[in-house]
């Protein structure tokens, strides 16, 4: 997918690939609309300064969504002090495809007319989740949807593939879906404030 063609928004995204152009980024003057943090490069130690840079734009009132490659190369036990140091409890939960459903109590009734209501996806789920910053999450009709293993119930309290939290005066999202489904794109643009 082509964000540019979903959202006009996207038309001239600015990349950092190194920490020092990241930086720059996010010290620019407007502030940039939205971070999308697509890889698991933020959790490295040599990154630190530019998880820190994206986290005091976050407490500034930015918003960043953790997403895209990320939870397919995240090692699991670096996602609990990734999210810790925006003080949040999020670790590395299951990972299985299963389907999700708005949670209404979460999400504003703007974004939540125009998001599907149940989608499914296959994801890395992060865990420690309080119910009101579950964008999706599953219920009891939620399984474990597999080609090789029975059906089992997916519904495990305090996960979610999808979350968005208050950090300071910004927000903090993630969608951990490992294949970009529909779904997840027209999230990640809602977080974002473009759909």
């Amino acid at each position: 997918m082509v964000w540019r063609d979903v959202c006009p928004a996207f038309d001239r995204p600015q990349q950092a690939e190194h920490s020092t152009s990241a930086i720059q980024f996010l010290s620019q003057h407007p502030e940039p609309s939205a971070v999308l943090i697509t890889d698991e490069a933020l959790t490295l130690r040599e990154n630190s300064a530019v998880w820190e840079a994206v986290l005091e734009y976050v407490r500034r009132g930015g918003t960043a969504i953790v997403m895209g490659l990320f939870p397919s190369f995240v090692q699991p036990n670096s996602m609990k002090p990734f999210f810790s140091r925006a003080g949040l409890h999020w670790g590395a939960g299951s990972y299985h495809r299963t389907t999700l459903a708005l949670n209404s109590a979460a999400v504003d009734v703007a974004n939540a007319r125009k998001l599907p209501q149940r989608y499914s996806q296959k994801a890395v789920f992060v865990n420690n989740v309080v119910p009101e910053n579950m964008w999706y999450k599953t219920d009891d009709n939620s399984v474990v949807q597999s080609a090789v293993f029975p059906p089992t119930s997916a519904n495990t309290t305090g996960e979610t593939a999808v979350a968005m939290a208050t950090v300071g005066r910004g927000k903090l999202g993630y969608v951990g879906d490992v294949n970009a489904e529909d779904g997840s794109n027209a999230v990640i643009l809602a977080m974002c404030g473009f759909l």
